[in-house]
């Protein structure tokens, strides 16, 4: 029997990892039902919101401050604002989409109104000498966020699609779903994983193991590729069941639905399904590194609690930099954090445009190079002898 074989056999016989494998195959298959029972604020609540906010502040801003030039233009803006604001609410508590049938000469294009609010906004940026200008840009949108938004509906109208009114439906589910797996839950997953794989050698003095004529390093290697196709495995078949769930229950929604992702050329609009791809396949090469490492670090720690805590502390290092000014862009740690690296949150939170989606991969690959390098070394400097390795004795 090759070694391969001998550790597919000893990794689906482990009780623990039977375990773990089941756990979060529950998790991931139900997802779409925890998920539902979270309140969150509907689409329309938030164009009533916008509507209030407008109210409020004809009644806050002194009257006087609307007389002369500037401020009659304020004014009508604002007054338009909240028709506008009106008639999103209306449509989307419709539930038919962009426009509503039979009113279309009465009620414009979702669309349409969402361009036109998001320019009204940023011409009340730009009306400086307004008396109140303070008080009324507390309530807008900053201007670079206004501009993702009219590429937003511009993504929205060459596509041909209808805005979200449902964020339980099907696609709006997934994705949320996609961004949790890469995040915390994949470092938890890693670190459960293959805390003791090699620990179990160690302890139980499992003469087999001792007794393979391969490599400490080939060891290492085949262990990590095992648990990686069975966690990925079991998230995707998670994944699938939950998505097929929200379709049963749920409106489908649209896997061409536009995600925002920092590029090169600032942020730019995507389909779903492609950020979807983008993050598992992201995630997949993040998780395979981290298997490396938790899996060798069980080797060198002989420490279960001790190799959980270490594995699961790395997802915690990229917060550093919230308190001590990042070296630079290509700083590898900022890329532990996927979803915020691809959205571009990121690069607005420390300030460095050049937190790019195309560095996070070659950022992996330094990582695993690295990672083949310690190891090579720690193999060959740490004698097997040392391990407590001992064939068992016959009574």
């Amino acid at each position: 029997m090759n070694s391969g074989k001998w550790h597919w056999k000893k990794l689906l016989r482990d009780w623990k990892t039977r375990m773990l494998l089941l756990a979060f195959l529950l998790f991931f298959s139900s997802f779409s039902l925890l998920y539902r029972q979270q309140t969150l604020e509907l689409p329309v609540h938030e164009m009533e919101n916008q509507y209030g906010v407008i109210q409020q502040l004809f009644h806050m801003i002194p009257a006087q401050h609307f007389e002369d030039g500037t401020g009659e233009e304020v004014y009508d803006l604002l007054a338009q604002q909240q028709r506008l604001y009106g008639m999103q609410r209306y449509i989307l508590s419709e539930q038919e989409g962009n426009t509503v049938e039979g009113i279309g000469s009465v009620v414009d294009n979702y669309l349409n109104n969402g361009r036109k609010l998001t320019e009204n906004q940023l011409r009340l940026w730009e009306m400086t000498d307004f008396q109140s200008h303070d008080l009324l840009t507390r309530t807008l949108s900053e201007p670079e966020t206004l501009r993702q938004e009219l590429a937003f509906y511009s993504f929205m109208e060459e596509q041909g699609l209808d805005i979200e009114w449902n964020p339980y439906s099907a696609s709006q589910v997934l994705y949320q779903e996609v961004e949790l797996m890469v995040g915390i839950v994949l470092f938890l997953f890693v670190a459960l994983m293959a805390s003791d794989r090699f620990t179990q050698d160690q302890t139980n003095n499992w003469s087999g193991t001792q007794g393979i004529p391969v490599s400490w390093k080939r060891q290492w290697q085949e262990r990590s590729l095992q648990m990686w196709g069975l966690m990925w495995g079991v998230t995707l078949v998670g994944l699938a069941v939950s998505y097929g769930i929200s379709l049963v229950r749920e409106t489908p929604g649209s896997l061409q639905y536009p995600m925002a992702i920092q590029t090169a050329q600032n942020t730019s609009y995507i389909p779903l399904w492609q950020y979807i791809l983008l993050l598992i396949g992201l995630g997949m090469l993040l998780s395979y590194v981290l298997l490396l490492l938790t899996t060798g670090l069980s080797w060198m720690i002989r420490n279960v609690y001790l190799t959980i805590g270490l594995s699961i502390g790395v997802y915690f290092i990229p917060y550093i930099w919230n308190i001590v000014e990042p070296l630079g862009s290509w700083q590898p740690s900022l890329y532990l954090h996927i979803v915020p690296v691809v959205s571009g949150v990121s690069a607005e939170q420390f300030g460095l445009p050049g937190i790019y989606v195309w560095k996070t991969p070659v950022m992996f690959l330094l990582y695993w190079l690295g990672l083949e390098l310690v190891f090579n070394q720690v193999f060959d400097l740490i004698p097997t002898q040392t391990m407590g390795l001992k064939r068992r004795k016959r009574a």
